[in-house]
Parts: structure tokens; C-alpha cells; sequence
């Protein structure tokens, strides 16, 4: 098939989240399985390259605006879009408040093409944005949510939020590198991946911080400076690392003894997966997709916004080593054998072959009746 997927973020965009790395595994694994792909999404940084292809994808990058505030707006993606529209014969948009997203679904709708649309769990206001997010809903966000031919949540606790029936196809997860866990002595070592978004939760680490008097805590992330005042007299607790990848990350990943994973909301969550295959154990909050996944694959879930039961669970496993290994181990094989991103391109061709049957299917608009010779006509009466 000729898919074109169009997206806010792409590799190599990693520190503005999971969309950028799933959008790019999924794509990736699609070409292959021998699809033509082709990509188009913002530029971020002005040594990214505006067109190149990557893994066996096509990706063409553009100037867009607002990218640090709101999901962006590409004043030039209408010709581009247009073009790459008429090419494919589905299109998949992967978010739904962004200017991308617009374009890319009126030019589906112009040239009467099948088009998907996935979330990636940015649904949800998350108490961020609120007005400007209802705004785009109102103008554009439920129209697209309901003319898309179909939709993909990645969990089924995403799908509910989504108003009407959707396709549930998990991620994949990657191992992000490999690196040798360290045998300390004294302080314990957790480690936090995310950043200061709302759903991130991340405001209850000085809470986790207080419970827990021996550890130390690593953050990993994209964070405002004002963040490290929440800490207070924790502060010497505490290292700031910055956003990481590939290696780096995977160090992080090795060196703690325990991640914990607060966040609420989150459709999927790669990061307690990623840990596990790097032989980390995980605390992971429930009550949303995340906590769904991580319970399935076996491993440790506490109720959301919960401090003392996060800090609680967090203890048991430092002070049972083996059992924790045991438990993060369980996890790691459950990601290598239920998610693989070949898995997921093998479930999202039946997601495309579907909406491309659908689309097949509907009858073709009625032709004008011609007005008889001698001029129009008037209604009897």
C-alpha cells in the first residue's frame, strides 16, 4: 500500500515525547513489511534535514508555527498535503489539535480519500490549554473526530475516551540500546522519565521524596526552571539530567535501582517497558492506559495520585531485589513477545485494509439531473 502518515512530531524530535518515536517505529516497520510510506511533519530544529528518507521512509519536514505552545501549524503543508493526498491511498493522522491535522484531513476529505485518525492519547484536555483546546474542538477537533473512517487508540481505556468506536492497537516497544547494571552501596537510585505536564504528575515527586528518605531521585526530561523549587529541602536529592536518548537513556534506564512512573492519563506509557528490558523494575500508576498495559505484562500498579501507596510499593521492591528482578523480567518478556511493532504494523494493515474496503464501498455521489431544453423548470403548485 501507499500510506502517508502526517504527524506533529517525528524522529529525530525525541524531546517533544512518545508520539515522535511511535509514529516513527510504526512507520518503519510498515515500509518493511513492504509499504511505500511517506511522512510529512514540522521542523524543529534547523539541522534537521527538510526532506530525506529515513528507516525506508519518506519524510518531508516544514516551517510551522506555535510548535512550542500548541501542536503546529504549517503555513505550507496545503500544497505539499495536497499532492502527497492524491498519491496515497490511505492517509493516517496521527494527533488531533494540530494545524497538521487540519490540513491534512480537509485535503482527504477534498480529494475523497480514506484517512485514519490516532490520538496518541492528546484527547483528553489534561487541565493544559483548556480554552484554546476547547476552542479547536469547536471548530475542528469533533468534526474530525467523527469524520475520520476510522480510529485507533492505543488501549482500551484511551478508546472510551474517544466517544465512538475505535480500533485498539498497542504500541510496540523498542529496546533503546543496551547498558550493564551498576551494584551500588547506600542510597537507594530512582529514577523519573517524563516532564512537567500535568499528566505527567510529576508534582508528587517532593511527596514520593518525603516517604522515602533513602533514595536518591533522577529526572529525566524536558522541565521549566521554576520546577526545581518544588523540591525544596529535597533539592540535594535530586539531579536534573535534562532530556536523554539512545545510550544516555539507557544508562539511566540501567543505574536505577527502581523507576517510578506517577502519571495519570497517559494512553500508553513506553517508559516502564523501556525500563524492564533494561532489567528495571517499575511502580506505575493505574486508572488509565498505562496502568492497563503494565498490569498485563505483570507488573506493579498502584492507584493514581496515591503518594504513600506509590512510596509504599517503591519500598517493598527496593528491599527485595530478586523479587523485583523477577518482576521486571516477567514484564520485559511480556513487551518482546506482545509488543513488537511488527505486531502493531500487522494489526494497522487490517486497521487500512478495512477503511480502504469501507471507502470502496460507498456509493458514488448522484450525477446533476439536467434541467430539460427550453430552461429551467418551476415545482408544480
Amino acid at each position: 500500500m501507499k500510506l502517508l502518515h502526517v504527524t506533529p512530531f517525528y524522529e529525530p524530535a525525541w524531546a517533544y515525547g512518545g508520539m515522535a518515536r511511535a509514529v516513527a517505529a510504526l512507520c518503519r516497520a510498515l515500509a518493511r513489511r513492504g509499504h511505500e510510506v511517506t511522512v510529512v511533519t514540522a521542523l524543529y530544529d534547523a539541522g534537521h534535514a527538510r526532506s530525506e528518507t529515513l528507516g525506508g521512509v519518506r519524510v518531508h519536514r516544514l516551517t510551522a508555527l506555535f510548535k512550542r505552545v500548541l501542536t503546529p501549524w504549517a503555513p505550507g503543508a496545503r500544497g505539499l498535503l495536497g499532492s502527497e493526498v492524491r498519491d496515497a491511498q490511505v492517509v493516517h493522522v496521527h494527533g488531533v489539535r494540530s494545524g497538521l491535522a487540519v490540513s491534512a484531513y480537509r485535503a482527504c476529505e477534498a480529494a475523497g480519500k480514506p484517512w485514519i485518525l490516532q490520538p496518541h492519547g492528546s484527547w483528553p484536555h489534561h487541565d493544559r490549554f483548556v480554552l484554546p483546546k476547547l476552542a479547536f474542538d469547536r471548530i475542528w477537533g469533533q468534526r474530525m473526530l467523527s469524520l475520520a473512517h476510522s480510529l485507533v487508540a492505543v488501549s482500551q481505556a484511551e478508546a472510551r475516551d474517544l466517544g465512538r468506536e475505535a480500533h485498539v492497537v498497542a504500541n510496540g516497544v523498542d529496546s533503546i540500546g543496551t547498558a550493564v547494571k551498576s551494584d551500588r552501596r547506600g542510597f537507594y537510585h530512582l529514577l523519573f522519565v517524563g516532564n512537567d505536564s500535568p499528566q505527567k504528575r510529576s508534582d508528587l515527586l517532593p511527596d514520593l521524596l518525603a516517604e522515602l528518605p533513602a533514595v536518591r531521585l533522577q529526572i529525566v526530561g524536558r522541565f521549566a526552571r521554576r520546577f526545581v523549587r518544588r523540591f525544596g529541602p529535597f533539592a540535594n536529592r535530586v539531579t536534573l539530567s535534562g532530556p536523554l536518548d539512545g545510550a544516555a537513556l539507557a544508562a539511566a534506564y540501567a543505574s536505577a535501582d527502581l523507576l517510578v512512573h506517577p502519571a495519570v492519563d497517559e494512553a500508553f506509557g513506553l517508559v516502564p517497558f523501556e525500563a524492564a528490558l533494561l532489567g528495571t523494575p517499575a511502580v506505575v500508576a493505574g486508572g488509565h492506559g498505562c496502568g492497563e498495559w503494565f498490569a498485563k505484562a505483570g507488573g506493579c500498579v498502584v492507584p493514581p495520585d496515591d503518594p504513600a501507596a506509590m512510596a509504599s510499593a517503591a519500598q517493598a521492591r527496593l528491599s527485595d531485589r530478586v523479587g523485583s528482578q523477577r518482576e521486571a523480567a516477567a514484564v520485559a518478556d511480556f513487551a518482546r513477545r506482545e509488543l513488537t511493532w511488527d505486531r502493531a504494523a500487522q494489526a494497522m494493515e487490517a486497521v487500512y485494509g478495512g477503511a480502504l474496503k469501507a471507502w470502496a464501498a460507498q456509493p458514488e455521489p448522484a450525477a446533476p439531473v439536467p434541467a430539460a431544453a427550453g430552461g429551467p423548470t418551476r415545482a408544480a403548485g
